[in-house]
């Protein structure tokens, strides 16, 4: 990596170049070309997707680099996809070049090898090309107080409702056949879709898969979605110590306990607008409240944009075999519910953010040929592509008007712009922290007790140093020169 006391003109060079790379029309070759690269070889990981989708873009890429060997390996598991990075890593080994959840970067960056400045490694251009939330998830600043790029993402994904219009037509056609845009209208939606009957479970229909977390796949999740909304403000400034049991100022005044206590209150049969139990679905059933939807057991739930494929498969699988199916054309997807009206509200909205981003691992042999083909990756006309292939959502800036008018991801496209994600240092264990607290709330009806045990244990993880580093601030930094 360049010192930061580089001249003006450098520093604009880079500029120019980070901002013609990552549009597609690079002025000139950021890297020095031989004309034979037999012998060199990068193995990339990535999860969920097929070597049918990346093995056309690394062979398009590796025409640029004659005699180049990119070795592609896909993991459908993502335990055993983050075991063996770990464990690879750990020996010196591992990829060169692998996907990363987005909230690992914070307490992983100094495994990885940042975006070199030669090739556009400059913040404030990356700030421009990406939505908000990868900025905040992928720039770190480095023990040096240097800010610098350690990730790109090929698309950033968020919560969203997936609603059964059949339901909404049924119950609630004077509202356009769609769910509320406010929570508070949510609970009313829920009081009209209910259908009870004298089942076990006591109800033909439940109007909203929320308020557990032992047989709802997303309940975690949704419950990190209602502590952004309703501005929890989960760690101390340079999170060295996790503070969302606190008080702050503002409509909630301890608004961790207000959000559980709201995700919850589905799960309460004292509410009008209880819902859901333990019997609704089987918890130990593989995708939960999937299933559910695609019987028609539920009208709505929350889920990312690849959950629409899953949804499909289910109904075919159940089809397949005879059983209660919904019609396909029926699933619709709706925006995250909000705490204020966003049709007349000047507060801003916030979905959940969850993806992946692509990296370069420290132990990388020819880490500027790997970001090379990171940033080849993340041009407009390669996430064209992906987005076709795959249907999850841009990640960049200049994608999401298009994405918009499609029918089905419109709305993830959409929620790109106001997603937001908070670090975890370890995701199956806040994950059951968590789903321990909720569990609780579902059996005891109490929840700060359990609620101050998980910030505890989660202050006990964070080092005393934290993890932000202040930002080193000098006339010649490129951050300054825009």
């Amino acid at each position: 990596m360049f010192s930061i006391k580089k001249s003006t003109i450098f520093l604009l060079v880079a500029v120019i170049l980070f901002t013609a790379a990552l549009s597609g029309c690079r002025t000139k070759e950021p890297v020095e070309r031989k004309d034979d690269y037999s012998g060199v070889e990068l193995t990339y990981y990535k999860v969920f997707d097929d070597s049918e989708v990346m093995q056309p873009l690394i062979d398009e890429f590796v025409t640029g680099y004659p005699g180049l060997k990119i070795n592609y390996r896909k993991f459908a598991d993502f335990q055993e996809y983050e075991k063996t990075i770990l464990n690879e890593m750990a020996e010196g080994e591992g990829p060169d070049i692998f996907s990363m959840q987005n909230t690992w970067f914070m307490s992983n960056y100094r495994k990885l090898t940042p975006m070199p400045q030669e090739l556009g490694g400059v913040p404030s251009n990356f700030e421009k090309t990406f939505v908000s939330v990868a900025y905040d998830d992928l720039v770190r600043t480095n023990p040096e107080g240097v800010m610098s790029i350690y990730g790109v993402p090929m698309t950033v994904d968020t919560l969203a409702l997936y609603f059964n219009k059949d339901h909404f037509e049924d119950r609630l056609a004077a509202q356009g056949g769609r769910p509320s845009l406010t929570w508070e209208g949510i609970k009313e939606d829920v009081q009209l879709l209910v259908k009870e009957d004298e089942s076990f479970d006591r109800f033909e229909v439940a109007g909203i898969a929320m308020g557990r977390a032992d047989n709802i796949s997303r309940g975690v999740d949704i419950l990190y979605m209602l502590f952004s909304q309703y501005g929890v403000k989960f760690y101390n400034d340079n999170i060295s110590e996790a503070t969302f049991t606190g008080k702050v100022a503002g409509v909630f005044d301890y608004p961790a306990l207000d959000a559980l206590d709201f995700y919850t209150s589905f799960a309460d049969e004292d509410q009008k607008h209880f819902t859901w139990n333990e019997y609704v679905v089987d918890d130990d059933s593989e995708e939960k409240e999937l299933e559910a939807f695609a019987r028609g057991d539920v009208s709505m739930i929350f889920g990312y944009a690849y959950g629409y494929d899953q949804i499909l498969d289910y109904i075919k699988i159940n089809e397949a075999n005879g059983y209660n199916s919904i019609d396909k054309d029926s699933v619709r997807v709706a925006p995250a519910p909000q705490v204020y009206d966003p049709e007349v509200s000047s507060e801003k909205r916030v979905a959940y953010a969850s993806y992946f981003a692509e990296t370069v691992s420290r132990n990388c042999e020819h880490p500027e040929i790997a970001w090379d083909f990171l940033i080849f990756l993340t041009k407009k006309d390669q996430l064209d592509y992906y987005f076709e292939k795959t249907g999850k959502p841009t990640s960049r800036r200049d994608m999401i008007e298009d994405q918009m008018a499609d029918p089905v991801y419109g709305v993830f496209a959409e929620q790109t712009a106001f997603g937001e994600s908070f670090p975890i240092v370890d995701y199956y264990l806040y994950k059951d922290l968590f789903a321990d607290v909720i569990n609780e709330v579902n059996e005891e009806g109490s929840s700060k007790g359990k609620l101050v045990d998980a910030q505890n244990v989660i202050s006990g993880m964070l080092p005393e140093e934290g993890y932000v580093i202040p930002e080193v601030k000098v006339e010649e930094n490129a951050e300054n020169e825009q």
